[in-house]
């Protein structure tokens, strides 16, 4: 069933090789003084890649995109892999075709949602953040930005996380303009 979309309900969608890798730190980290907020770990699902026949319309992606349509602002956190998200995000991300082709009605609740991105990672991350501005543009939501967690194990790098968790749960939780 699709519902109405709840503004100040955020879901993570999580999308990592490793459940409990430093993704998963950085979320625990970012939403330690916050309510509890629902996380969708991508690794517990079946989502297949997009394929133009729909012959995998029967996995996962369907449900998860129901319960999106359900939450604004949307989550997607991922580690930086060679300067772009995770595999299993980009396959999650490809799949929003379903939303275009089969479930438009669907897709079309997307619009006016807010999408933002964590990116953990350890180096460059130049360039990163312009298939998700650029698929929230497509999808007709605002895209509130990303917040890039640096996941060297040094102090320095631990303040900096910490010191960009306030400016971005502020953004996060505020409506879009």
């Amino acid at each position: 069933m699709v519902g109405k979309m709840n503004d100040n309900n955020p879901l993570i969608i999580f999308g990592s090789s490793r459940s409990d890798g430093d993704t998963f730190k950085a979320l625990q980290t970012i939403f330690k003084d916050t309510p509890s907020i629902p996380i969708v770990d991508l690794n517990k699902l079946s989502i297949s890649y997009y394929d133009y026949s729909h012959q995998n319309i029967d996995d996962d992606f369907m449900p998860l995109a129901e319960k999106m349509v359900m939450h604004n602002p949307i989550i997607l956190a991922t580690p930086v892999y060679w300067y772009t998200m995770s595999a299993i995000m980009k396959t999650f991300l490809d799949r929003w075709t379903d939303l275009l082709d089969l479930k438009k009605e669907m897709g079309r609740q997307l619009r006016g949602k807010s999408l933002f991105v964590i990116a953990v990672h350890k180096g460059q991350c130049e360039g990163f953040e312009s298939a998700f501005s650029q698929t929230a543009k497509y999808m007709g939501m605002h895209y509130g930005g990303c917040y890039f967690y640096h996941a060297h194990p040094d102090e320095i790098a631990s303040k900096v996380n910490l010191v960009n968790v306030k400016p971005f749960l502020e953004k996060l939780f505020k409506a879009p303009e």
